[in-house]
């Protein structure tokens, strides 16, 4: 686990998820002025347009909490600025597209420039505002390693009796449902009643060939199946849970009932589900049990839920660590800037 890659949290109570700016409205009075390095001025229709930001996410904060955070925003940004923390426009655009492969890693396919645009437009309000925030954000975890980086990069590692203390006391939510590894031969639905019973006959015929010990699954997954994306690799489509409500979405219950009710080994008659017909093989079938720590947490996955305990605690220390370290710092630069609050609910 690389310690570096958890200083990437949003600042908490200093970042605001978009600190737009009001410099083409109505000029409206002061709220607060803040002078660490220069003078810069807080207006009250900048505190209007983030706490409308927040109410609107169902965010509930007074005023006079949105003007702290702009405080605390400007003061912590002047601070890094002043001790020689900078981001070039290159670094910019490098985190512009490292958060673009991320939120595509993140959907499991690509994502169009279009969509990415359209996604930073729908929460920051433009693409501009957007690299401005991933601006400020790698600005104040660089200022946060200069400053605390002793504490931020020796978190200590979780024991083993505090993840055994965390695993007994959540043990329910590490409940694996039933399960089972699948391959299968496929045809999909047309929508046309006669090509689609042609396509149930055809695999008819293959399941009988199968039975009979004529061909093999495989090589019927070669001959018959449809599904490109599978073909080549024995009809193996991975798992199927019990719970993968996706799953029954797309194939319809009646079908998941079916292969879940399979057992290891063994291989189907046609069944049909909701997008067209299957010959299906069972591999491996587990019952549905609550995991122990030494188990996967998923039948996919490499990573034990010991493994998943001593992150999610890491994490935890990590942020308490954060949040200390930003308080402090905080606390050390509103007592070195001149701050003068005008604004009054």
């Amino acid at each position: 686990m690389k310690k570096n890659k958890l200083i990437v949290f949003l600042m908490i109570l200093i970042l605001a998820a978009s600190t737009l700016t009001a410099a083409s409205s109505i000029i409206s009075r002061p709220a607060a002025t803040v002078n660490l390095i220069r003078n810069h001025m807080i207006s009250e229709s900048e505190v209007e347009e983030e706490y409308q930001n927040y109410i609107s996410r169902g965010v509930q904060v007074t005023k006079k909490d949105i003007l702290e955070t702009l405080i605390n925003n400007e003061v912590f940004l002047q601070g890094a600025e002043r001790d020689g923390v900078t981001v070039s426009d290159s670094q910019v655009d490098q985190l512009y597209a490292q958060a673009r492969s991320n939120a595509a890693a993140q959907a499991g396919r690509n994502i169009t420039d279009e969509e990415f645009i359209a996604e930073a437009e729908r929460q920051f309000g433009s693409v501009e505002a957007y690299r401005q925030a991933l601006k400020e954000q790698y600005i104040v975890n660089q200022y946060l390693l200069l400053k605390k980086g002793n504490e931020l990069r020796n978190i200590p590692v979780p024991t083993d009796s505090e993840v055994s203390s965390f695993y007994r006391q959540n043990q329910q939510a590490f409940f694996q449902a039933e399960n089972v590894k699948l391959a299968h031969i496929y045809i999909p639905k047309t929508g046309d009643a006669a090509t689609d019973a042609e396509s149930k006959a055809l695999l008819e015929k293959a399941a009988e060939e199968i039975h009979s010990g004529a061909i093999t699954f495989e090589q019927a997954v070669i001959q018959y199946s449809q599904d490109e994306g599978s073909k080549n690799i024995g009809g193996d489509i991975g798992w199927l849970t019990a719970d993968n409500a996706v799953a029954r979405q797309g194939w319809g219950d009646a079908f998941c009932d079916a292969v879940l009710s399979m057992q290891p080994g063994e291989i189907s008659d046609v069944l049909e589900s909701n997008t067209g017909y299957h010959i299906v093989r069972v591999s491996v079938h587990n019952q549905g049990r609550i995991l122990s720590l030494s188990d996967t947490v998923s039948p996919e996955d490499t990573m034990t839920v010991r493994d998943y305990i001593t992150q999610v605690l890491y994490m935890r220390n990590s942020q308490a660590a954060m949040n200390k370290a930003l308080q402090e710092i905080l606390q050390e630069l509103r007592s070195e800037a001149q701050i003068n609050i005008l604004y009054e609910e």
